[in-house]
């Protein structure tokens, strides 16, 4: 929920190859019995199901960028034949017979797991794990960049309903600030699709909303941005006890 694939996809649509394929694949989401399969393709009759020949994601992201979420969970007979693949060798699809193919592939690998106590666990290749880390970016939960949360926000809102052009309060916003979003941008999501239905009739979800539309109560964990704190002071007429309720702290931290 951190928008790993987001950051995938757009490594690949600012880079060279965005011209070419961008494939996603989740592979904790994979039956065990058909991750070579979807990895690498197959061949006709290859196994009992296999009625026609199938390319696979390595053949389809040929040129351009293969993106494989939740990489952690890769079961560990398939590891062996992804790292032939990432050393440049070959892709060979199951079933098939003969040499493989070489392909050109930009490989984005994410996970939410700690990879090195899985490698000394022994359920992830210690020589795949160090050919996949070549360059590592770390995304932090949206409570670590609370700064981000009024541009997702937005964009969220904006998808929404586009023609509804809706916005929120300073009030709303300073909620959704405090707020520690175990479930990150999904829950966020969530939040404001139930605000936005609270807010029925009104372009502007206002503090009220985000209230009901939270699970939990929010305390003020984080000082809020002078910025905000000026918004919520004007929203307010300039009284300073109204705003500090609106931003769920006391007066005096206000």
């Amino acid at each position: 929920g951190t928008g790993k694939e987001l950051v995938a996809r757009a490594l690949h649509v600012e880079g060279p190859r965005v011209a070419r394929p961008f494939v996603a694949l989740n592979v904790a989401a994979l039956p065990r019995e058909l991750v070579e399969s979807e990895l690498f393709g197959h061949e006709r009759g290859a196994f009992t199901g296999a009625v026609t020949r199938r390319a696979g994601a390595f053949v389809e992201a040929d040129g351009g960028t293969l993106f494989l979420d939740e990489i952690g969970e890769l079961p560990l007979d398939a590891q062996p034949k992804l790292l032939r693949a990432l050393d440049g060798y070959e892709v060979r699809a199951v079933g098939a017979a003969g040499s493989g193919r070489a392909l050109q592939v930009r490989l984005v690998a994410a996970t939410h797991v700690a990879m090195a106590e899985r490698v000394a666990a022994g359920l992830f290749r210690r020589d795949l794990f160090h050919r996949l880390e070549v360059f590592v970016i770390e995304i932090p939960p949206l409570r670590e960049r609370t700064g981000d949360v009024a541009a997702i926000a937005v964009r969220i809102l904006n998808r929404l309903d586009p023609s509804r052009r809706l916005t929120l309060t300073s009030s709303a916003l300073a909620r959704l600030v405090a707020y520690d979003w175990p479930g990150n941008v999904r829950e966020l999501r969530n939040v404001l699709v139930r605000a936005a239905h609270l807010a029925d009739g009104h372009t502007a979800i206002s503090a009220q909303d985000v209230d009901k539309s939270l699970r939990v109560r929010v305390a003020a964990r984080v000082a809020l941005s002078p910025g905000l704190a000026k918004a919520l002071l004007r929203e307010h007429g300039g009284n300073l006890s109204a705003a500090a309720r609106a931003a769920g702290m006391a007066r005096t931290t206000f």
